[in-house]
C-alpha cells in the first residue's frame, strides 16, 4: 500500500499514520496525474538586461536556460532579426522537484496578496500556467537584492500526464493553491 503526502512530491511508503495522507491502492496509481515537466520562460524588452535575467533564471531553478531569438524582423515592434528575445528552460526530475519545493512553501508565501493562482490559469488539457513578477523573493537571489530587485519576471507553466478533470487534485495534492475566482 502506497500513501500519498498532500505535502510532499512524492509517494511516502512509510508513515502510515501521517495525518496529512490518503490510501491509494497500487493498481490506482497509474489512474493518477503525474508532473511530467516544468517550463520557465522570461522574455526580454531590453537586450541589455539579458546577462541579469539569464544569471537570474540559472540561480533559481540551477540549470542553464536557452536564450530565443527572433527569426525574422518585425518593424512594428522594432524588431530585428536574431535579436535576443527571452530565456526558456524546462526543468524535469530532481531540479523540477527542488525548483516547485522552492515555489510552493518559501516563494509563494512571501506574497503579501497572493490567495492562490486562478482556477482560469488552467488550460483545456489541465496544465497550469502562472508568471511572477520578482525575483529577489526566492532565497538563492536575496543575497543579491541589487542585482534582482528590477521587475522583470517570468512565466512558470506546469505539464502533467494524466486527466485532465483530475490534474486539479494533482496541484492541491504537491500544496500548490488554487483560487476558485
Amino acid at each position: 500500500m502506497y500513501h500519498l503526502s498532500l505535502k510532499s512530491l512524492d509517494f511516502v511508503s512509510k508513515n502510515k499514520n501521517s495525518e496529512n495522507t490518503y490510501d491509494i491502492s497500487p493498481s490506482g496509481l497509474d489512474s493518477l496525474p503525474k508532473l511530467d515537466k516544468v517550463i520557465v520562460r522570461a522574455n526580454v524588452r531590453v537586450p541589455e538586461s539579458l546577462p541579469n535575467l539569464f544569471l537570474a533564471l540559472l540561480t533559481i531553478t540551477g540549470q542553464t536556460p536557452k536564450t530565443n531569438y527572433a527569426k525574422r524582423p518585425l518593424a512594428g515592434f522594432k524588431l530585428k532579426k536574431d535579436q535576443p528575445l527571452g530565456l526558456q528552460l524546462t526543468l524535469r526530475r530532481d531540479k523540477m522537484n527542488s525548483f516547485l519545493k522552492n515555489l510552493i512553501f518559501i516563494v509563494l508565501p512571501k506574497f503579501v496578496d497572493f490567495s492562490g493562482v486562478p482556477t482560469k490559469n488552467l488550460d483545456s488539457q489541465g496544465n497550469i500556467h502562472f508568471g511572477s513578477t520578482q525575483f529577489f523573493l526566492w532565497p538563492q537571489c536575496e543575497i543579491s537584492y541589487e542585482i534582482f530587485r528590477r521587475p522583470s519576471g517570468f512565466h512558470t507553466t506546469l505539464i502533467s500526464k494524466g486527466n485532465p478533470k483530475k490534474k486539479s487534485l494533482l496541484y492541491s495534492y504537491i500544496g500548490l493553491p488554487l483560487n476558485k475566482d
